[in-house]
């Protein structure tokens, strides 16, 4: 329990001070400092499982972390710290610009940012489904400030639009999560359960069709924050509305909690049966998500949106990884989107505030004005599209591997197909703001220090893709992926006993 409470103590300090400190320039500056602190604590605690010493790390009854859970905390961590590096530089250009905030405004997104930390590290350490529907909830309440942040009509309506439609999807994962109760209690089971360890090791005792309804709500619930076709109608809005840094953290590291959600259960339902056809159901939800994304990327006119449809689309690729049962393949697709979407994010705050638009039909010349910035913003797109030589190259190839060995061959093409209209839309977008005629009234701020973060994490994709050995992480190479899968899970668990013993 100790190394749980030392997971989230640096953030919650940060929060209380983020409220306590009146003077809003030492609050960005402590943040942008002390959140680094937050990684190498992170790692320390987690190091035995990160380094595969321990396959598993128990803090309490409920809470524990497995790999999978350590890596998504490290990541998570990891941008949230970019973020507020370079929330600091937004705060300060906009303050140049003659558009600061208010500082109370200010210290409660700080304050709001470390409470979502500490919600999205618990929802990775929560193996009990009722913490981690608490934990999810959590999420979406520690972050609605940061969507209304501008305090504007527009961000009052995506932020209404986020509560709503993310309180009914949780209704529905609530829902799904008596299912499963229901399922451990009209099973063989002698004692009722939702531990999740527990429920994997007994789950030939389920009562299946309970289980299989309780996943299926759980993935229309959890999917809802998600933002999964046709669920994702807030996405797009909050992610628009919502201040860089903001934006930044909602994609890359909230939309990764609420598939980790998915993902916890369906390790339950593979583990009670590894050729169910609700993975099929899965695996056809992400194809269709990618390819509605895709689509619906051609058609944007607004910078931040064309963002939040990409990330829609990225979605439906790890709930496909997630649908061939590939654990590895659904964090290196995370880890690969969170690079490059938080990199755009941050990249589109800073146009936005030298240009003052969003709207793509008025951005153009960006070369002339910035080329820094026009070099990161291109080199972002192309790593979030999946092009070679960047990360995402590596995970989509994988992906589209696993999922040919698998013999869903239709479903591969589609997604293909998908990939290739989104990646020339969005480099007819990206090309249109980058060259043209200079615009007269751009007023950048620091050029070179806006886009520090944004080219450290463009690079780390490229590291990624020049670096990643694919045979590690296609698990479709083994005979028989899924049921690898349980059986690892069920070493976990063996291993656990035998400590316990």
């Amino acid at each position: 329990m100790n190394e749980f409470v030392a997971l989230l103590i640096l953030p919650l300090a940060m929060a209380i001070l983020s409220l306590a400190i009146k003077d809003v320039a030492i609050v960005r500056k402590l943040s942008a400092l002390i959140i680094w602190f937050q990684l190498p604590v992170v790692m320390s605690i987690l190091s035995n499982v990160l380094t595969g010493h321990a396959s598993r790390l128990e803090f309490a009854s409920g809470l524990a972390i497995e790999t999978l859970g350590a890596y998504f905390i490290v990541l998570t961590t990891f941008v949230v710290c970019c973020c507020l590096t370079h929330a600091d530089y937004f705060f300060q250009a906009a303050q140049n610009k003659g558009e600061a905030y208010q500082a109370v405004h200010v210290r409660i997104f700080y304050a709001c940012s470390h409470i979502f930390l500490m919600a999205m590290t618990t929802v990775f350490t929560c193996d009990n489904l009722g913490y981690l529907w608490i934990a999810i909830e959590a999420t979406t309440l520690s972050s609605a400030p940061l969507v209304y942040f501008e305090r504007s009509k527009n961000a009052l309506e995506a932020t209404w639009k986020y509560l709503i439609v993310c309180s009914v999807g949780i209704a529905f994962a609530l829902l799904g999560t008596v299912f499963i109760f229901a399922a451990s209690q009209r099973g063989t089971l002698e004692v009722a359960t939702l531990n999740v360890a527990e429920l994997i090791s007994h789950a030939s005792q389920l009562n299946f069709p309970l289980l299989r309804l309780g996943f299926i709500f759980c993935l229309l619930g959890y999917g809802t924050k998600a933002g999964i076709f046709p669920l994702h109608t807030w996405l797009p809005d909050a992610h628009s509305e919502a201040p860089a840094p903001a934006s930044a953290m909602l994609s890359g590291s909230l939309l990764n909690c609420a598939l980790f959600g998915i993902y916890k259960v369906a390790s339950i339902l593979l583990a009670a049966a590894p050729h169910s056809r609700v993975f099929e159901l899965v695996a056809i939800l992400g194809t269709i998500t990618v390819l509605a994304a895709s689509l619906l990327i051609v058609r944007q006119s607004n910078l931040k949106r064309l963002w939040a449809y990409s990330s829609i689309e990225n979605v439906g690729l790890m709930l496909f990884a997630i649908g061939l049962g590939s654990g590895p393949l659904f964090f290196l697709q995370a880890l690969n989107h969170s690079l490059a979407k938080v990199a755009l994010f941050l990249m589109s705050g800073n146009i936005v505030q030298a240009t003052g638009t969003k709207k793509l039909s008025k951005l153009h010349g960006l070369m002339q004005n910035s080329p820094i910035w026009a070099a990161a913003l291109a080199l972002a797109a192309i790593a979030v599209s999946g092009a070679p030589p960047f990360g995402a190259f590596v995970s989509e190839i994988s992906l589209m591997t696993l999922s040919l060995s698998d013999h869903r061959i239709a479903l591969a093409l589609i997604i293909t197909v998908a990939l290739a209209v989104s990646f020339l839309a969005i480099m007819s977008h990206v090309g249109k703001i980058i060259y043209g005629t200079a615009k007269p009234d751009f007023k950048s701020f620091k050029p070179k220090r806006a886009a520090l973060i944004p080219m450290m994490l463009v690079l780390l994709s490229l590291l990624l893709g020049l670096t990643v050995d694919t045979s590690t992480w296609v698990p479709g190479c083994q005979k028989n992926h899924r049921i690898s899968l349980v059986d690892q899970a069920l070493d976990n668990l063996r291993g656990q006993n035998h400590a316990s013993r």
